[in-house]
């Protein structure tokens, strides 16, 4: 929908008294309701359809593509992120021999995308996960 479509449909219903009455009620602003139909204008214009192979969905839960898809849908993540997480999971599920379920996919984004690095290594995210599925009793008595 282009922006002069948006402009006459908010201009639709900002004159009818009815609708007007209604957002009131609610709460809702004419600026929040520009900015609603703003966003969902260029939502749909950024879709990105994607399905997983079959040994990409035997590594990914569905959850956890969910998320990841969830995470594209809001802009919080762009598509090239999107498709190296994919195939960053399907590295790391070489090495630890287990499915990457949506906990652990929110620990590869973030860990992606907040250590500030473009290429993120394969031995880096193994270290995160390594380390952190061993367990360690460190008041276990060393002789």
């Amino acid at each position: 929908m282009s922006q002069e479509r948006i402009d006459e449909v908010v201009e639709v219903i900002l004159t009818d008294k009815d609708s007007r009455k209604k957002m009131k009620e609610l709460g809702i602003t004419d600026k929040e309701l520009k900015k609603y139909l703003d966003a969902m204008a260029n939502r749909t214009e950024k879709t990105y359809h994607r399905i997983l192979a079959e040994d990409e969905k035997r590594v990914l839960t569905p959850k956890a593509f969910g998320y990841l898809s969830h995470l594209l849908q809001l802009n919080s993540i762009d598509i090239f992120t999107f498709e190296k997480v994919i195939t960053v999971c399907m590295q790391l599920n070489a090495f630890l021999k287990k499915r990457i379920d949506k906990e652990m996919m929110d620990e590869i984004v973030n860990y992606m995308i907040f250590s500030g690095q473009n290429n993120i290594s394969l031995k880096e995210l193994i270290d995160l996960f390594y380390v952190n599925d061993m367990e360690y009793d460190f008041e276990e008595d060393v002789n």
